[in-house]
């Protein structure tokens, strides 16, 4: 076994079938051990994928848009565009409830604007609408518009609260515990049925946007200080069955119904209506949270949590998931391919297992409080929030982005799961997609170490892995060939790769680097002369023939604010380790935008035997390592070779 960057290279002699049994060993003469083979079988076709969400409740739409072109324009199309992004299909919004200056505000984090502010009263009737029309849910629109010019077309909207007039407690948030319920008044249930109807009926008529999909709840189990309001599963059921599906039908709303959105993942808040036949038939979506109830770490869901769903062949969707609560929205780990990582393994099981036709991410991209609600970060000038813009035109991109991605970029709306070997070998996860004659094959490799798999695709086809490790972003890597119907790969430790036909391959991602990747030293975007790349066995290649002057350097390394850790009282810190072998030893500078560039941050490592890892502060100032850079490690000392080189990598 062979040591590679804190892991070990495994060497499995073990035969898997095409059912991925593993099949004994025979006697005979010794052979060298097969490599592990995952077999795609294209004949065995499983449920549909509607395809992959995020929502822009809460105004969150609104720091895009007030970044201004070019870079509105690029996140957008890092979300939603499946040639420079990650291909997203479908949003989820908000319908308005009307709570503004009840909670929240109108920039930062707030409701939105009700279509029926009070009984019988349409805004579009009114005749001051003409001049209230353009500002009216503005984030909103503006965002379904954009996505829909992208490609999207599936476009989910979720009401936390009806309006308060039609609530027990007259309100869209919480009373507190000696107030009445925060719940829908018994006798609004028909009103409320009438007014999403008329929601989705006047947004393709006012403004041009086909609602596809209705859910009448957002998590019915809470009550809050923002907009939410309680629900019991019965109610969903009689909701359903007595109001909302024959309005829908009665009115010809063809939006289809999403029922459930607890906090939990499981069937719990659509169970009675999906056992009542009555009900059912208006069901067409049975959705949850991923907050609670996921088991093994999160990476999967509970074995019975959509039993019923299943049975009666529902579509289920996942709606609504982030790294919820400190510390686990605040930690720089959670940032990185680790966590990245268990959101791969978590879509394949919930595909595999549950058979779930729709995964969500909460904001995909936002202005907020914690890192851990987004796939990339609007960065924000640490100013209070409420009641002013405090985007500052930087961003910060999490490893999550890449590895969803993984999936959402390569596996498209309508794209049909098929059978494969999950577990071709212990620590990899592998599921297979098919469109057509295209297909998305995803690997995911837990292990620390790189494996060597084959992987058996029933036909003569190339294909083009995109890769994302803790080093790479999604990749784009050679085509590989198969030889027969096979084709040979190595998947590298700690990575999700992606394997799509070449005659399909989406172009290479633009090279966006970041501080939540470690950056290997033999993988740089050039160096000075004189240096080399040597393989070990202890740590596979390293670079070598450092002197005096030397440098490595690394393109494109986003710092944005320079802040490891995303809240206020932790911005600008930011350390630097380096991963070395001192030999006569000297200082380790890091600089920016040349090898005689703004010095950022510098460290003296001793003479010494072994591997060490030399840390320094790094200066995240205006004008320094702020934004996006070059980053250059330059090596100073006397005479002779001062270091062999392994990795570098940040930390807050």
């Amino acid at each position: 076994m062979r040591r590679r960057r804190g892991g070990w290279t495994i060497g499995l002699a073990v035969v898997v079938g095409a059912a991925g049994t593993l099949l004994a060993p025979t006697g005979g003469a010794a052979h060298p051990p097969a490599r592990p083979t995952a077999v795609v079988d294209w004949h065995d076709e499983r449920q549909t994928i509607d395809g992959f969400g995020g929502s822009f409740a809460f105004h969150k739409a609104g720091g895009i848009q007030r970044l201004g072109e070019p870079l509105t324009s690029q996140l957008l199309d890092m979300v939603f565009d499946d040639r420079t992004g990650i291909g997203l299909d479908i949003v989820r919004v908000m319908v308005g409830d009307g709570g503004v200056g009840v909670w929240g505000d109108q920039l930062y984090d707030g409701p939105t604007e009700t279509i029926q502010p009070q009984p019988g009263v349409f805004v579009w009737d009114q005749p001051d609408w003409p001049a209230k029309k353009a500002s009216f849910d503005s984030h909103q629109i503006w965002l379904m518009r954009e996505a829909r010019e992208r490609g999207v077309t599936t476009f989910m909207a979720s009401v936390w609260s009806p309006p308060a007039w039609m609530k027990q407690n007259n309100s869209v948030v919480s009373s507190g515990p000696d107030g009445p319920p925060n719940k829908i008044r018994p006798d609004m249930f028909q009103a409320f049925a009438d007014y999403l109807a008329e929601y989705v009926l006047g947004y393709e008529r006012e403004f041009g946007i086909r609602i596809t999909h209705v859910s009448p709840t957002n998590e019915p189990e809470v009550t809050t200080g923002y907009s939410s309001s309680q629900w019991t599963a019965e109610e969903l059921r009689t909701l359903v069955r007595d109001h909302l599906g024959p309005t829908f039908e009665r009115r010809g709303v063809r939006a289809k119904i999403v029922l459930g959105e607890g906090v939990a993942f499981d069937e719990r808040f659509a169970l009675p209506a999906i056992t009542d036949p009555a009900a059912d038939r208006y069901v067409d979506v049975v959705a949850a949270h991923g907050y609670a109830g996921l088991v093994d770490e999160a990476t999967r869901a509970a074995p019975d949590a959509f039993a019923n769903a299943r049975a009666r062949g529902k579509t289920i969707w996942q709606t609504e998931y982030m790294n919820q609560g400190a510390p686990r929205d605040r930690l720089f780990v959670n940032n990185t391919i680790s966590d990245g990582l268990r959101y791969a393994k978590l879509i394949a099981n919930l595909f595999d297992e549950t058979r779930l036709n729709a995964y969500f991410w909460w904001w995909p991209v936002a202005n907020n409080g914690a890192d851990g609600s987004d796939l990339i970060r609007l960065v924000n000038t640490g100013t209070p929030q409420s009641g002013n813009p405090t985007e500052n035109g930087q961003y910060r991109i999490f490893k999550r982005y890449y590895t969803i991605g993984q999936y959402s970029r390569f596996v498209d709306q309508g794209s049909v799961m098929v059978g494969a070997t999950k577990h071709p070998a212990p620590g990899l996860t592998l599921t297979a997609y098919k469109r057509g004659r295209d297909f998305a094959i995803v690997v995911v490799n837990d292990n620390p170490a790189d494996v060597t798999i084959d992987v058996d695709l029933g036909r003569h086809e190339a294909v083009v892995p995109y890769r994302t490790s803790a080093s790479e972003n999604m990749r784009k890597l050679p085509a590989v060939h198969t030889r027969g119907r096979s084709f040979t790969t190595t998947l590298r430790g700690q990575s999700v790769t992606t394997f799509v036909p070449a005659r399909a391959a989406q172009p290479a991602f633009p090279d966006r680097k970041d501080v939540f990747s470690t950056y290997l030293a033999e993988e740089n975007d050039g160096h000075s002369p004189g240096l080399r790349v040597r393989r070990t066995d202890e740590r596979g290649p390293i670079i070598t023939g450092v002197r005096d002057g030397s440098f490595i350097r690394w393109a494109n390394v986003n710092f944005a604010d320079g802040s490891a850790a995303g809240f206020a009282d932790q911005k600008g810190e930011l350390r630097l380790h380096a991963t070395v072998a001192p030999r006569a030893g000297g200082v380790i500078e890091a600089r920016v935008d040349g090898p005689r560039g703004k010095v950022v941050g510098q460290v003296t490592v001793p003479p010494g035997d072994g591997w060490v890892t030399a840390t320094t502060w790094i200066d995240t100032s205006p004008g320094a390592a702020n934004g996006f850079h070059d980053l250059y490690l330059v090596f100073r000392g006397g005479r002779g070779q001062l270091f062999d080189v392994d990795t570098v990598a940040f930390s807050d």
